[in-house]
């Protein structure tokens, strides 16, 4: 009986490691060292509800999952409220995340340390620019390609006190990710051979 659970445990220990060594994320030399590399993206707000899923957005949004792990949380939303989202034009990617979990915590500082690394070119935030990722918001801090990805303490503007804020408005039960238009329509040269 005890060679059985043995046996049981050696085979999920083997499922495990099999699991995490494909979703090891690709290297950064996943790029197209060919073509130049983008500049920062400068804001693109939103200025129309088109809410329905970019084709760039989508293949994004597969690749983290594929790479990292975690599940997505939903790219369009609503056209109600008064608010400004690039969800609203269908080119913002939630992907779940809780801050609070460790191996939660290690697959976004791995998306994020892979995202603003200096690439094959030299250039840094390398990934980042290719991909056209505009801003990334996550457990209170902000990644804005118009700050060149320096992290910044975020707090919604629907947060009177950080501390009786939502998980969710505090990004620590999500990630954010915005896209610049290009980027959304998976026309920027990480998305070279990716659209769907």
């Amino acid at each position: 009986m005890n060679h059985i659970r043995t046996l049981g445990r050696l085979l999920a220990v083997l499922i495990c490691t099999a699991t995490v060594g494909a979703l090891a994320p690709p290297s950064i030399a996943d790029v197209p060292v060919n073509s130049p590399v983008e500049g920062y993206p400068r804001y693109e707000p939103q200025t129309a509800c088109k809410p329905r899923a970019k084709v760039g957005t989508r293949v994004l949004a597969t690749w983290i999952v594929t790479s990292y792990g975690g599940r997505s949380a939903g790219i369009s939303r609503s056209c109600a409220g008064g608010s400004t989202s690039e969800h609203k034009e269908g080119r913002a990617f939630d992907w779940a995340l809780d801050a609070r979990s460790a191996a939660d915590r290690a697959r976004a500082s791995r998306l994020l340390k892979a995202l603003f690394a200096t690439g094959p070119s030299g250039e840094p935030a390398e990934l980042a620019r290719r991909m056209g990722v505009m801003y990334v918001i996550w457990n209170d801090q902000m990644y804005a390609s118009y700050e060149r990805y320096q992290p910044k303490r975020y707090r919604s503007s629907s947060c009177r006190r950080l501390r009786t804020c939502s998980p969710t408005l505090r990004h620590r039960d999500h990630m954010h990710v915005s896209l610049t238009r290009a980027a959304g329509r998976a026309r920027t040269s990480w998305f070279a051979g990716r659209r769907d």
